[in-house]
């Protein structure tokens, strides 16, 4: 029942390939350079956003 659903780059929407691209924080990546722009995003939305520690 789980397989139905693969997953996809959350980048460029891309539809998982079985033996290809890259796995991380759960989810797939179709290449590198998607990865990278992935954790780049997350660096910046984290930093964008108050923190209720003091920036922590």
């Amino acid at each position: 029942m789980f397989g139905l659903f693969k997953k996809k780059d959350p980048v460029c929407g891309m539809k998982k390939e079985e033996n290809k691209g890259i796995e991380e924080e759960d989810k797939w990546f179709c290449s590198n350079s998607c990865l990278e722009k992935y954790k780049e995003k997350k660096k910046k939305d984290h930093s964008a956003r108050p923190s209720c520690c003091g920036g922590h």
